[in-house]
């Protein structure tokens, strides 16, 4: 499961497209008393953007072997923490670090159905807005989708789960696992840039008040929501002040081993099963269960 990490480039800075790596003379005391400089790491694009994904290992030979392959052709660093620092092809920061994955509570099955009773005696779930319990992946514009592919299926170990043909790639970092955690779309521009982060919520009914919330409070739908073909899970994006767009999903495939990719025309009606355009917005409208002398 991945950590994202977001943050914002100063918008009259250029796009660093040298070392990976930027020397501020700024100094940091750390306990002991010894003063060591601060790096900071610039961005693949200008302006607000994802700096670095930090990817979790399940041990510490991850971390050897991964710092050993890296090694060949780019600077690896780690940090006092222990996290391994580097750089993809894109230019685009990545760390990884041993941690133990999260238990994450489902208090109750979401939904009923006349085919599968799941909640008994008890009222279902509602949500004022929404409280994300993954960031489930990141979509990153390239002007070299192969290049990126290969990166991180041979390098790194991730698996391919879908093909956009001759447009795009969808990545996951394990063989079960999530659908994607990456997805690779072949930039127009052959610039790199950030596209979106996704945040996966419980279910239908809290992505629906998470994207109510969001409009409530004033932040612009880029679309949604919707379902997607590939996936399969629901979705609805939001301009983001961090950068690119924010996503919140849910019901998302989960696969294995045996999953064979599929090649998908990356044609606009492939895009969703169904989306809508500009949100969600309340009717004032009568419902039929109830009498203008309901009306308070």
């Amino acid at each position: 499961m991945p950590y994202l990490l977001i943050s914002y480039q100063r918008p009259n800075r250029e796009p660093y497209h040298g070392d990976h790596w930027h020397r501020r003379r700024r100094l940091q005391r750390e306990r002991h008393g010894k003063v060591t400089p601060i790096f900071y790491r610039l961005a693949i694009e200008r302006g607000a953007t994802l700096r670095e994904i930090i990817w979790r290992v399940s041990a510490k030979k991850n971390l050897r072997d991964i710092q050993k392959e890296l090694s060949k052709d780019r600077e690896v660093t780690t940090d006092r923490a222990g996290a391994l620092h580097s750089v993809d092809d894109l230019g685009l920061g990545i760390a990884f670090r041993v941690r133990k994955p999260e238990t994450l509570d489902q208090p109750e099955p979401p939904m009923n159905s006349p085919i599968s009773i799941n909640r008994v005696d008890k009222r279902a779930t509602y949500y004022d807005r929404a409280q994300p319990l993954t960031i489930g992946h990141c979509v990153l514009m390239a002007p070299d989708v192969k290049k990126m592919e290969r990166f991180y299926t041979e390098r790194l170990g991730f698996c391919v789960s879908d093909y956009y043909t001759g447009r795009g790639v969808f990545l996951r970092c394990s063989p079960r696992g999530a659908h994607h955690n990456l997805f690779f779309l072949e930039s127009e521009d052959g610039a790199a840039k950030l596209n979106h982060v996704a945040f996966g919520v419980r279910d239908i009914h809290e992505m629906f008040a998470g994207g109510a919330h969001h409009q409530a409070q004033g932040w612009k739908t880029q679309i949604g929501p919707g379902r997607h073909h590939i996936s399969s899970c629901y979705f609805w994006y939001f301009d983001c002040p961090a950068g690119g767009a924010t996503e919140y999903f849910c019901d998302e495939d989960f696969l294995t081993e045996n999953w064979k990719p599929g090649h998908w025309n990356p044609a606009p009606e492939t895009f969703a099963e169904w989306v809508l355009a500009k949100g969600l917005s309340r009717s004032k409208a009568l419902p039929p269960t109830r009498e203008k002398r309901d009306v308070g």
